[in-house]
């Protein structure tokens, strides 16, 4: 029985409204009914948009052709400016540019810097590698048209939220001296980054938090077959990594009743043993997704808003 007692108020309400549905669970809903529920969930607990200088849709290339991207530029942007690359979370099934619209103009407006979101490939359409392939062609990208963007390709930050952080801690990884760029700076938020079932918040938080044992089982199948459970690829499993030397120095966000809480925190200390810096930012009373539900709790605005300050700040040292 999951205990509410110490969950944030905000986060109390969204979690009655889930339980509340007619149909629990992403797989029961189905993909199709899913994905149009993401799209639709910021209206619900997300504030309203924040304005920024520009908004440009783009078509860039991806790791098989071309694919959407969506480029946010601050207002009075700085010449040479750092930048972002941000990866949306929905469980590499669901989610894209319009499902995550919000809080890229939230860290683009805050941290003062260009966001690019990419609308990488989803699963079962598309299954692993395909959604790290075109992650890392969306850095190369905005690497490669680092000058006419006005963008300083040494300072490139990526980042997201979910299977997004999943996304990011891989390519930040497999990037490491690439000679056509690498990332200056990760930004994790309560990402996935080990097989589903290994950690004790895995159990302890997999049944009445929103992000159930069903769903990351559905989720994680449909993007990378059963044998995702058991495989050591620390493409898939970035904590599964032999090593994290040379990775980009990352800020880490996790949440005290989240079955992902001990990726994050798992993360942090394998960077540290690798000697890589991590900031690791940890809200005890909320569960997955909160960033995203910043008209449901302060704090979660706060949460999102203080990252992008240290983002900008730490591309900008």
């Amino acid at each position: 029985m999951a205990d509410y007692s110490k969950v944030d108020p905000g986060m109390v309400q969204f979690l009655n409204m889930f339980y509340a549905a007619e149909q629990v669970g992403f797989e029961a809903v189905g993909l199709e009914n899913s994905r149009a529920m993401l799209d639709a969930f910021p209206d619900m607990v997300d504030l309203p948009a924040v304005d920024v200088g520009e908004v440009r849709d783009l078509e860039i290339t991806g790791g098989a052709g071309a694919i959407k991207a969506r480029l946010y530029i601050p207002k009075g942007v700085e010449a040479n400016s750092p930048a972002m690359v941000f990866y949306h979370g929905g469980g590499w099934v669901m989610g894209g540019l319009d499902s995550h619209d919000r809080p890229c103009r939230r860290i683009c407006e805050t941290a003062n810097i260009p966001v690019l979101a990419v609308d990488y490939r989803l699963a079962p359409e598309h299954v692993f590698p395909a959604a790290i392939d075109d992650a890392k062609a969306a850095f190369h990208w905005l690497c490669d048209h680092a000058d006419e963007l006005g963008v300083d390709k040494t300072r490139i930050a990526v980042g997201g939220d979910s299977a997004g952080g999943n996304i990011t801690a891989s390519i930040a990884l497999s990037l490491r001296g690439d000679p056509l760029g690498e990332p200056a700076l990760q930004l994790l938020i309560y990402p996935a980054l080990q097989p589903f079932g290994r950690a004790q918040s895995h159990d302890q938080f997999g049944d009445g938090y929103a992000l159930d044992e069903a769903d990351m089982k559905f989720f994680i199948t449909s993007y990378a077959g059963k044998d995702a459970f058991t495989s050591e690829d620390p493409r898939l499993w970035p904590l599964l990594a032999e090593d994290h030397k040379g990775a980009a120095p990352a800020y880490i966000i996790t949440a005290g009743h989240d079955a992902l809480q001990d990726d994050g925190f798992d993360y942090a200390l394998a960077l540290g043993a690798s000697g890589v810096a991590s900031t690791h930012k940890h809200y005890p009373a909320m569960t997955h997704g909160f960033c995203s539900m910043t008209a449901l709790s302060p704090d979660a605005c706060q949460a999102l808003e203080d990252a992008a300050r240290y983002i900008g700040a730490a591309l900008r040292s």
